[in-house]
């Protein structure tokens, strides 16, 4: 290696951490087929018209990161449009995965789009190190490193070409794939003629690069990668990342008749036959060896993983991603068949993924890049993000919210005793720490229908409601249940009525819904277990599984029934008794049928308990006869971090309820 002028001046400045503070802005647009490899047709089910992150045109969507990330960041936000915009899609349409149209007809192109910039800093600190006192302008020298940038990068056209190529046929020239040769990329022979890299910025007009600068570096020869959901993976960013500071330290000889050559060379290795040895394999080699004592010279991150399977790629022509995709091919007729088999699994992979963060974080985040709101993760770990301004833990709670009273919240007997001064109706409750505590309470108990549940935060699979007054071994053998995942537990005296959780936003009630425990309706002809298995396999949503745990097998047999019991035509039987979040509940959406008086009562209790965002657990014996006495609404929990999913997935609705919608709808 050998340094010039601004490499030496990197090193003398110390300034070498700039390397790895070059940002990207990734761009993708596909074309949107039916499963059938025809254009779609039907409207999209997207929302906002003025959306900087999703464009849809005709049958093309466009999703763009947010600017100036670091490459870790364009990866994350890469993964977060794509997961957001594919649960939104649905099953009956597909991404095609590659950088070359399926179908001709539409007007622009297909793939990605890749910009990279150099931090200011980097050449605010050169300059005034150096550079100023070569009597140029700070603009005429900013312009200078990124053309010498270019140069080197156009040099290497042709490398890029052979690790990266992935597009084999011109399928919207409707040749047969059977009648022609496949090709290392026939997308990146044809982006060749637009040069396949340029320096660019934010401009009304090219010419303005002159005296405003060039902002950034875009690359579109580098093809979708079919083999992954995104298309741009971490390879191609890494590889470009490492190239970028290789150029930018490195003496530049580069003349017009070496630019012209690889040039020709370039389209060359695009019409190469993808299991040939390429005839670049010496040089890129080198080249690559020479990356990877640079990359490990200034310590880039997770260099050498991206270094291993490019090095495998230029040693074995058949694990480039041309080849590997004609290898892989199989039982398709044809590799459009292919390319939409892929792109199928990736739309079904999207809708069944376990999301990376907490549900409602991801559910807000989903929505905010839908409806082009402005979105950043600010505290990952713990699910604070910023939503149009406004800052949201776990998808609902606001700073408006007093850390005291959210405490309090989770304080369920604490919570209940200050309601209890608010003029609030609550259930009696006590907090038992041990057996022999229950024990001495079992006589004030005896008798009564209560629940044992967890005295702080949310109940779980282990929480038991028995309507009939338990024995003392019946009760003692749920609290130690109850023990092992906490250490209070609340036994709570049973109030009759239906269950209810009020979804509180921005001091608006949102949602209303009646918590209905799991259960199954017999047909006459299924047994119990049957009944089960087949309503779990038609769940929506993870909270509708219904699992078979020893709360359940002991409603069962308080009912006198067993997996085997054929359950006779429109019998319900419930498997649970509370409405638990996680173990089969399903909710029925009652905010447009309950009487105005209980929402008006509803909004005193958060006023209350000074909850501005999150929900309310209570009990109304009849949502239909206005509210006049305290005893027909029972306090029960207040939730800071309330699972949205319970408000989305009601009965008798064929599409989930927008919640997220109405949650940022609230904020805006």
């Amino acid at each position: 290696m050998k340094f010039d002028e601004i490499g030496d001046q990197i090193i003398d400045s110390d300034l070498t951490e700039a390397l790895h503070a070059f940002t990207f802005q990734v761009i993708r647009r596909w074309q949107i087929l039916d499963r059938q490899k025809n254009l779609n047709t039907q409207a999209l089910p997207l929302v906002g018209t003025k959306n900087e992150y999703v464009t849809v045109q005709e049958a093309q969507l466009t999703l763009k990161t947010k600017a100036n990330l670091s490459l870790e960041s364009a990866l994350t936000d890469m993964e977060l449009q794509g997961q957001a915009l594919r649960k939104r899609l649905g099953s009956q349409v597909v991404l095609w995965p590659f950088s070359e149209k399926l179908h001709a007809s539409l007007a622009k192109g297909v793939g990605s789009k890749i910009r990279l910039a150099l931090p200011e800093q980097l050449f605010t600190e050169l300059y005034a190190a150096k550079f100023s006192k070569s009597k140029i302008s700070y603009v005429t020298f900013r312009n200078q490193v990124y053309h010498k940038l270019l140069e080197e990068f156009s040099l290497k056209k042709a490398f890029l070409i052979y690790l990266f190529g992935a597009t084999p046929y011109a399928w919207g020239t409707k040749a047969s794939e059977s009648q022609v040769s496949p090709k290392r990329s026939v997308a990146a022979q044809a982006k060749l003629a637009d040069t396949g890299i340029k320096l660019s910025g934010t401009y009304q007009e090219p010419s303005e690069m002159q005296t405003k600068g060039v902002h950034y570096m875009e690359f579109d020869l580098l093809d979708f990668d079919p083999f992954h959901e995104n298309g741009v993976t971490a390879h191609q960013l890494r590889l470009l990342e490492v190239m970028a500071g290789y150029f930018l330290l490195n003496e530049s000889t580069t003349t017009p008749s070496d630019l012209q050559a690889a040039e020709s060379l370039a389209k060359e290795v695009a019409r190469e036959n993808p299991f040939a040895k390429s005839q670049i394999f010496v040089q890129a080699n080198t080249f690559l060896k020479q990356l990877d004592r640079f990359a490990q010279k200034f310590g880039y991150a997770k260099w050498q993983g991206t270094f291993d399977v490019l090095k495998k790629r230029l040693e074995t022509p058949a694990e480039t991603p041309s080849a590997r995709l004609l290898r892989t091919q199989g039982k398709h007729e044809t590799l459009a068949d292919y390319g939409v088999f892929l792109a199928q699994n990736y739309q079904e992979a999207a809708l069944l993924k376990e999301p990376s963060r907490d549900k409602n974080t991801q559910t807000i985040l989903d929505e905010a890049i839908i409806s082009g709101l402005s979105y950043q993760e600010v505290m990952p770990s713990q699910g604070i993000i910023e939503v149009n301004g406004k800052m949201l833990k776990r998808g609902i709670q606001t700073t408006r919210e007093s850390a005291i009273m959210t405490e309090l919240w989770q304080q369920k007997q604490l919570a209940k005793q200050y309601l209890s001064g608010q003029a609030v109706n609550t259930s009696q409750a006590w907090i038992v720490n041990n057996r022999q505590e229950l024990k001495q309470l079992y006589p004030t108990l005896k008798g009564k229908a209560v629940i044992v549940k967890n005295a702080v935060g949310d109940s779980k699979a282990q929480t038991q409601l028995f309507r009939l007054p338990p024995t003392q071994a019946e009760l003692t053998r749920a609290f130690e249940e109850q023990a092992k995942e906490t250490t209070q537990v609340m036994i709570e005296q049973v109030v009759q009525g239906s269950v209810y959780r009020a979804l509180v936003v921005n001091d608006e009630i949102i949602s209303l819904v009646e918590r209905i425990p799991a259960n199954v309706v017999g047909d006459g002809r299924s047994t119990l277990k049957e009944l089960i298995n087949r309503k779990n396999a038609r769940a929506r949503a993870e909270f509708e599984t219904i699992t078979l745990g020893e709360v359940e097998r002991e409603t069962l047999k308080a009912q006198g029934l067993k997996l085997e019991s054929v359950i006779p035509r429109g019998i319900q039987v419930l498997l649970r008794y509370d409405a638990t979040f996680n173990t089969g509940l399903q909710a029925y959406e009652v905010l447009d049928e309950v009487d105005s008086s209980y929402l008006t009562e509803i909004k005193r209790l958060a006023e209350a308990l000074q909850l501005h965002d999150g929900a309310l657990d209570i009990i109304i014996p009849n949502i239909y006869q206005p509210y006049t006495e305290q005893a027909q609404l029972t306090f029960l929990n207040a939730h800071a971090y309330p699972a949205l999913a319970l408000n989305e997935y009601v009965l008798l609705q064929t599409e989930k309820q927008p919640i997220a919608q109405k949650v940022i709808a609230q904020f805006k």
